[in-house]
């Protein structure tokens, strides 16, 4: 039986191509040692062109392999990569929980945590404060808009050069407010002093009357795996803002400290 059978979807319509790849990983996993080209291009119902060509772009991709000396193909590490980041985001998530809520209970504003997924910041949690605030900015979930809030900031500043490139290349600089930076010149000035400084700030960037503050979480390596932060209106964060930073750098620094600590634990 083919897979469009088993999935209920149709060979062609749209996104064909990246149905027939998702088909061709799917063949793969079960049946890797025993397919050969031919045989994933009668699966797919296409030509064998076709089949070598999308076959080439998932080698090169990382995500299948062909296997040495014989005719079939395995999964690429591309796969086990993107399982790792998963599992590592949720490790982060679980570790530093406790350190998010402690920031909404001190700073009696909601606090925030955000991973990088795909180029793009992940809202992966958020915390209220024990008593009545600002309404909350952004919700869990939330996958945008990184060049306009300061937990985006954040991640794409430590994310270098290439990250940066991939980030415009791939989603561009939408304005959402009068105040949201629109230029990569000015976004790239911009970053060079969140990591200068060691935290991120957007003054209703990507809302009206939505301030943040975020400051880097890193792992036992250096390298940055998540941003805390917090929101609030703009006439608290002019009273309020230099405060807001330093309950903020301080709890990414906590955070920081707990991941240092679950190295040694995880690595024996």
């Amino acid at each position: 039986m083919r897979l469009e059978g088993e999935f209920g979807v149709r060979p062609g319509g749209k996104f064909a191509s990246a149905r027939r790849a998702l088909r061709v990983l799917d063949l793969v996993s079960r049946r890797g040692p025993d397919l050969t080209a031919k045989a994933i291009a009668r699966e797919l119902g296409v030509g064998l062109s076709t089949c070598y060509c999308l076959l080439n772009v998932l080698i090169e991709e990382g995500y299948l392999e062909r296997l040495p000396r014989r005719k079939g193909y395995r999964l690429g590490p591309a796969l086990a990569r993107l399982h790792e980041q998963s599992s590592r985001s949720g490790r982060v998530e679980a570790r530093i929980e406790p350190v998010v809520q402690e920031l909404a209970e001190l700073s009696l504003h909601h606090a925030y945590l955000g991973v990088l997924s795909g180029g793009l910041v992940t809202v992966a949690q958020v915390e209220a404060p024990p008593r009545k605030s600002p309404p909350v900015g952004i919700v869990r979930g939330f996958h945008a808009a990184s060049h306009a809030l300061a937990l985006g900031k954040v991640l794409i500043a430590h994310a270098g050069e290439a990250g940066l490139r991939e980030y415009l290349d791939g989603y561009g600089l939408e304005p959402f407010t009068p105040r949201t930076i629109t230029s990569p010149g000015l976004l790239r000035e911009h970053l060079a002093g969140v990591r200068s400084q060691g935290f991120a700030v957007d003054v209703e960037e990507f809302a009206e009357n939505l301030c943040c503050v975020a400051a880097p979480v890193l792992g036992p390596g250096g390298s940055v795996e998540g941003a805390i932060g917090l929101s609030t209106s703009a006439r608290r964060f002019g009273e309020e803002g230099r405060s807001l930073v330093r309950l903020v750098r301080r709890a990414a620094d906590e955070a920081s400290a707990l991941l240092a600590s679950e190295e040694p634990a995880r690595a024996g």
